[in-house]
């Protein structure tokens, strides 16, 4: 005979044992979704693209520490340059002078000749009134003690103007300085992409002259989540897809920069990988991704 009430009772039983195994299974899928290291588990076996931008690894643009007017250029926009190569010229005919009058003041050294051949006369002065002192008595005392002190005098004075004769040294070579800072001068071998003035304008001090980038390599610079940061490290080879006009291509990058810190506006931390750009393929400003493979 069929018990119905006992095959309610087990088929109720069952059914809020599924319930209950479904409802654990979501539960466990929603925390493997949500949970940054849930998702670090689950994505540490896929491949990670990471979107970031390119830049030259050299990039300085040039001013004068003082204003003035440009004398002369002697490059073009799109140039390419040594280190050391001079862009342009300034007005500089009154550092020159100066510059001039600073030599001329630190070479005269007249005075400071007379007064050592000055300490050196009354030192044998002294010293031959001392055995005359000592031996014979013939020179008094008083003599003696006013001989000592125009010695000491004279050496004092000798002092005074070695020291003068160093600090006109050192104007001399502050005021070469300045006369050389009136060339612009790139630090750097490469490119000049954009002259802001023209021969005979003026120009303020700080104000940007000249802008110069080296591009034979690049820096690719993105900003990733903290979890992926540490999973980063300085020297790492890793993989770059970048845009090069209407297609993307792969090249080796390595690691040269991986922050210590986050954000905390935006929780990401910077990475910086440079790779070889010899050939110019790729120009720098332009998109691309870093690829880190899943392990």
């Amino acid at each position: 005979m069929i018990n119905y009430p006992m095959m309610q009772q087990e088929v109720a039983k069952k059914t809020v044992s599924l319930i209950a195994k479904v409802f654990f299974l979501f539960n466990v899928a929603g925390v493997l979704c949500f949970s940054p290291v849930a998702a670090a588990v689950v994505q540490a076996a896929e491949s990670l693209s990471l979107p970031g931008i390119t830049e030259p690894v050299m990039d300085v643009t040039l001013s004068a520490t003082a204003g003035g007017t440009i004398a002369a250029i002697f490059v073009k926009e799109g140039a390419v340059v040594s280190k050391g190569a001079v862009i342009l010229e300034m007005d500089k005919k009154l550092d020159e002078l100066e510059t001039e009058r600073r030599r001329l003041i630190w070479e005269g050294k007249s005075e400071l000749e007379a007064a050592a051949a000055r300490v050196a006369t009354l030192k044998w002065l002294l010293e031959s009134n001392r055995e005359l002192f000592a031996s014979t008595a013939s020179v008094s005392k008083e003599e003696l003690e006013k001989m000592q002190l125009d010695y000491e005098l004279a050496v004092a004075e000798y002092k005074r103007l070695v020291t003068q004769e160093e600090r006109e040294r050192i104007e001399y070579e502050m005021a070469r300085e300045t006369l050389r800072k009136r060339s612009l001068i790139s630090p750097i071998q490469g490119t000049v992409i954009k002259l802001f003035l023209d021969e005979g304008e003026g120009f303020q001090e700080n104000q940007p002259l000249a802008h110069i980038v080296d591009t034979s390599r690049g820096l690719f610079v993105c900003n990733v989540e903290e979890w992926v940061g540490r999973s980063l490290r300085k020297g790492q080879l890793v993989d770059l897809k970048i845009n090069a006009g209407t297609k993307t291509v792969m090249v080796k990058g390595k690691l040269v920069f991986v922050s210590p810190v986050v954000d905390p506006a935006s929780g990401l931390l910077e990475v910086k990988a440079e790779f070889e750009n010899q050939d110019g393929t790729v120009r720098p400003g332009v998109a691309g991704a870093l690829l880190i493979r899943g392990r």
